[in-house]
């Protein structure tokens, strides 16, 4: 027992490095989100939060539908403290939560089968579970991240309670809180009891034993357990949900084959290092089939080789079971299309399977010779994978949220009355093939039922008056897929200035994703001012050039003397000191068709065009 004592004591020192690793990691992935504004879901729930306070939070909330208080809690300290929601907090939260799930899985597996090589992997592999990207980047589904902490954290304490005996209250004390408080946050948090009965056994080193000969006996012992307690509990849970007035989540249609294209996600999720590899597979649906199903056939192989060890056998039941649980409770209530563009749903899940894995290549590791190395190739595999899709769906949130740090940065200190108009602002973006064979691979800023003015508000320190049209003409045929969020009609715009104006941005899709350009704004004239040239149906009234670097920026203000033709543009070229042709930008007035804008009288457009030049040749203009 002494050297034992000796031997676990050594190991803190690298199980805390290897802890403290995994967390680094996942804080360093997901570090960019923090540059993200407040999007998508969190708009929704900000909505929400605007009409609750501190004690009607506990109430079941009916323009939400589900009862999760702990919802919305955060989100109403948060106002309290700062008056409103800064988009870097929320995102940090939601990393700093994700990381702290790291810790509190490692700590569990470590504490369940002292094996550091299984903990190094099992935290490396939840810190980079491809699918946990939408769950981490949108503060509006930290309701998954914080559920999965709860009960790993409350897993942790359950293990205390049940290994240290006449000092255990207090752990169950701490459990049944958790508990409560996982319930509050999510309902699938009734799994609470299955995945604590799996603990249980693991820790115990067997599973529960029932004869004939003792059939009540045996029964009684298992009813009284810890875990059956919590089960049952889950279990009426579910039913009063069920049987409250709360509920309005999609129902699942139980369609053969949406039920079998369920299959194949959670599936892939569970063998999702073969999957990635699909994309450079024919884009087939049964090649994508069997993609997944090969794989799973592997993993069912490699459990099969690893369970041989008997050692191994409740350690691949717990991460199997796990896996199990957490798909069963979002196939069998959601419909394909929900669960298919849902990939935070798999957040808790992703708990189980970072558990199995580790299990899965532990006979790998034994092989003679190169095991080691082939272990710490199939490893290394798996996460580099992860890095470069999560990675990848990081930079498409940045490059689809670049309208909004392009407003910010023109509209921070503009006064709230005057108004903008976003054109072909930006609602999902999608990569043309997906890098794995199921689901769908989006990122999304707004949603059917968000607006706008929600998206600005939210980000911007003014309240300003929002319009968002869409201009199909403008739009572009591009390597990517892309939906446009639409409020209004451009034909409905002469209605709806501002009498302080409105700035206008429009929304070019280029081949490596939008691109925000500040045209300028339509304003009333600020006093009556004499032309500096008549061109056509328009009359100059100003025009002023700067250099920045490698751009010259003209700025230059218009008053139509009349109807302006739909053909009307503007040709703008850039000349050096000998007449030579440097840069152009030609285009109608802020970049819209002149009929799109129907000024009233006396309104003038402030038109901006940048010029960019070749390094060197400004000191020739």
């Amino acid at each position: 027992m002494q050297r034992s004592g000796r031997t676990s004591k050594l190991a803190l020192v690298p199980l805390a490095a290897i802890l403290a690793g995994a967390a680094l990691l996942a804080l360093v992935l997901y570090w960019p989100t923090l540059n993200l504004p407040v999007m998508y879901d969190d708009l929704l729930h900000i909505r929400i939060t605007k009409g609750l306070d501190l004690l009607s939070v506990w109430l079941p909330t009916q323009a939400f539908g589900f009862y999760r208080p702990l919802t919305f809690l955060p989100l109403l300290i948060i106002e309290d403290l700062f008056g409103n929601y800064p988009a870097t907090l929320l995102h940090g939260l939601n990393v700093f939560q994700h990381a702290l799930n790291v810790l509190l899985l490692g700590l569990l597996s470590w504490r369940l089968w002292r094996r550091l090589h299984w903990t190094l992997a099992s935290t490396l592999l939840l810190a980079l579970f491809p699918f946990s990207y939408q769950a981490i980047a949108v503060y509006g589904h930290n309701v998954h991240p914080t559920t999965t902490g709860i009960l790993l954290l409350a897993l942790n304490t359950y293990l205390s309670a049940i290994t240290r005996p006449g000092r255990n209250l207090l752990w169950w004390l701490f459990t049944g809180g958790l508990f409560v408080l996982a319930l509050l946050s999510h309902e699938s948090a009734v799994l609470f009891g299955a995945v604590a009965a799996l603990v249980h056994w693991n820790a115990r080193g067997s599973l529960p034993t029932i004869s004939r000969q003792h059939l009540v006996t045996d029964l009684r012992h298992i009813v009284s357990r810890p875990w059956f307690i919590f089960l049952l509990a889950g279990g009426l849970y579910v039913v009063g949900y069920r049987l409250s007035p709360l509920t309005r989540a999609p129902q699942a249609s139980f369609d053969g084959a949406a039920l079998w294209y369920e299959f194949l996600y959670v599936a892939q999720a569970a063998v999702y290092p073969l999957a990635w590899f699909s994309h450079w597979l024919p884009e087939d649906p049964t090649m994508a089939a069997f993609t997944v199903l090969s794989g799973l056939a592997l993993a069912l192989g490699l459990t099969y080789w690893s369970a041989r060890d008997r050692a191994n056998r409740l350690p691949l039941l717990l991460g199997w079971a796990w896996w199990a649980l957490a798909s069963l409770l979002i196939t069998l209530p959601l419909p394909a299309s929900y669960l298919l563009h849902g990939p935070r749903l798999l957040y808790l899940s992703s708990a189980g399977l970072a558990l199995l894995s580790p299990v899965l290549l532990e006979p790998i590791l034994r092989l003679p010779r190169f095991g080691r190395l082939l272990w710490a190739l199939a490893l290394a595999a798996m996460l580099v994978t992860s890095w470069l899709f999560v990675r990848d769906r990081l930079d498409a949130y940045e490059r689809l949220t670049e309208p909004v740090a392009e407003v910010q940065a023109i509209m921070a200190d503009r006064p709230a009355e005057e108004g903008i108009v976003l054109v072909n602002l930006p609602n999902w973006l999608a990569p043309a093939r997906s890098q794995y064979p199921i689901g769908v691979e989006l990122v999304a800023m707004m949603g059917g039922y968000l607006f706008v003015e929600e998206l600005m508000t939210e980000n911007l320190p003014a309240d300003h008056p929002v319009q968002a049209i869409k201009v199909p003409d403008l739009l572009s045929d591009v390597g990517y897929n892309y939906g446009i969020h639409e409020q209004a009609r451009a034909d409905g715009l002469v209605a709806d200035w501002t009498p302080a104006g409105s700035h206008v941005f429009v929304v070019a899709y280029e081949e490596d994703g939008p691109r925000t350009r500040y045209w300028g704004r339509l304003a009333p004239e600020t006093r009556v001012a004499q032309p500096l040239a008549s061109f056509g149906p328009y009359e100059l009234l100003s025009a002023e050039a700067d250099r920045c670097l490698e751009t010259v920026n003209l700025a230059s203000s218009w008053r139509a003397t009349g109807e302006i033709p739909a053909t009307a543009s503007l040709f703008v070229q850039l000349l050096d000191q000998d007449g030579r042709l440097l840069a152009q930008a030609d285009g109608p007035p802020l970049g819209l068709r002149p009929d799109l804008l129907q000024l009233p009288a006396g309104w003038q457009v402030d038109d901006h065009r940048p010029l960019p030049v070749q390094y060197g040749r400004p000191d020739r203009l």
